[in-house]
């Protein structure tokens, strides 16, 4: 999916920001209900650019491309590369 491939490529780009990790946060929720994202601080911490990744992570079931392989794909490079367990607050209990 075009979405999660945006992110991933923000996410190895920018892997120390904290936009990215609350872009991670954003991408685990749209992929499972195990997650969340503070919407408070993505209103604080992300610029333009990636609230309009989140926006279209908000919408993903409406996108052309969407498929939940892709999603599940997602969940698994996240946990591979050590997203998953930096945001263990925000997983649902």
């Amino acid at each position: 999916m075009i979405s999660l491939e945006s992110i991933k490529s923000t996410l190895i780009e920018h892997p120390y920001s904290s936009s990215s990790k609350l872009l991670a946060q954003a991408a685990a929720s749209a992929c499972s209900e195990d997650y969340g994202v503070n919407l408070c601080q993505a209103s604080y911490k992300l610029d333009r650019d990636n609230k309009k990744r989140l926006w279209e992570l908000m919408n993903i079931t409406l996108q052309p491309d969407f498929n939940n392989k892709a999603q599940y794909e997602m969940l698994l490079w996240l946990e591979k590369e050590g997203w998953l367990k930096c945001m263990s607050e925000y997983k649902k209990q």
